[in-house]
């Protein structure tokens, strides 16, 4: 029971309007209740009415009890829990997966993270959120081709509400998507064998340091395209790129770090039975590696340079610049006499000309005479 501050009497009463008075003073003491009892009233007209108002557990504001005016942000949950059944069923998610992301959509509406931003993006941002904790082979492309939107736009969004809810996603296990995209290029009944290999190669990069930092795409298809050669397939670069969805230069670039790699060098059988406890260094650390000796290779030709230049100073044998000769003027006579020596060669080279000229009309005319 609460005391009343003024008379200190315990005895209370409750109004009309929910709020607590003091039966002694008639002070109010709590106004304005939230009561888990409905209470009712019969007005003039004689039709009942509700007493009070409705507060919502997930909305600030209230409303009237008897659903006359509807809440703005129930209207938004419902049309996000009809978008995310949408998604989910074109990427066929099971149905626990879109109640875990409806959740992850009311908790963005609570803090404000809908406005201003297109609801579908939202909706791909907590739906992929879910695929990432539940580790499922699910891309963020593979939502973009569903809304038809930029994958770097869900991506910015999907960032954005892991900042805004402080939520740490473990990160994405390219054995995953393996089979998936083993099944997509049609090996048929080698399939299976296929995806092991390809796993068994992916496991091998993981040891080498080379998945690290590299998106799980472009493992897998350098993971699969290898595969596909040890068992005999001849699978092209734009076929892989196609399913994978990747670029030509990516793939490349992870078939040249896994051939610096001691693996590279195992037959089929000796890669299926061996396992080597020896592990490469990341490839961006050889590289940083092979840019250090390069330069300092450089430092020290340039040191040489140096000191052989220092030692014929000190000899005294220095390499002196070769002096231009002047060009000497020429005088009117030596001018008029050149322009005369040109004039005559060109007239030279004229009348040859007209001589083979005349030689060739008159074999001409010879044979037309012949042909008579």
């Amino acid at each position: 029971m609460v005391s009343c501050p003024k008379c200190g009497s315990n005895e209370s009463a409750n109004a009309e309007d929910g709020s607590l008075v003091c039966s002694g003073c008639g002070l109010v003491l709590e106004a304005q209740c939230i009561v888990s009892e409905l209470g009712f009233q019969e007005g003039s007209n004689g039709v009942s009415s509700t007493v009070g108002q409705y507060v919502s557990g997930t909305s600030k504001s209230f409303r009237r009890l008897g659903g006359l005016n509807r809440d703005n942000r129930e209207v938004s949950i419902e049309n996000g829990r009809r978008r995310i059944n949408m998604v989910a069923s074109a990427l066929k998610l099971k149905p626990h997966h879109s109640e875990a992301a409806q959740r992850l959509f009311i908790l963005a509406i609570q803090h404000g993270f809908i406005q201003g931003r297109r609801t579908q993006h939202v909706v791909a941002a907590c739906l992929y959120i879910i695929c990432r904790k539940e580790r499922t082979p699910h891309m963020l492309i593979d939502f973009s081709d569903v809304l038809h939107t930029n994958v770097y736009i869900l991506g910015h969004t999907f960032l954005k509400l892991c900042q805004l809810l402080n939520l740490t996603l473990p990160i994405i296990d390219p054995s995953l998507y393996i089979q998936r995209f083993a099944s997509q290029l049609e090996f048929d009944e080698k399939t299976n064998a296929v995806a092991n290999t390809a796993l068994r190669l992916v496991q091998r990069m993981k040891r080498d340091w080379i998945q690290t930092g590299r998106r799980p795409s472009g493992i897998c298809g350098a993971s699969l395209l290898i595969a596909a050669r040890i068992h005999g397939f001849r699978r092209t670069q734009k076929e892989i790129v196609q399913v994978v969805r990747i670029c030509d230069v990516t793939l490349r670039k992870r078939l040249s770090e896994f051939s610096s790699t001691p693996t590279c060098n195992l037959t089929q059988q000796e890669f299926e039975t061996m396992d080597l406890e020896e592990e490469c260094d990341p490839p961006a650390f050889i590289k940083s590696r092979i840019k250090e000796e390069s330069q300092k290779t450089k430092k020290l030709e340039n040191e040489k340079d140096v000191l052989l230049e220092l030692e014929r100073g000190e000899r005294g044998e220095y390499d002196e610049p070769k002096k231009k000769e002047p060009k000497k003027k020429k005088s009117k006579k030596g001018a008029k006499e050149d322009n005369e020596e040109e004039g005559e060669k060109e007239g030279k080279k004229k009348g040859k000309k007209t001589k083979t000229k005349g030689k060739k009309g008159k074999s001409k005319s010879k044979k037309k005479k012949k042909k008579k």
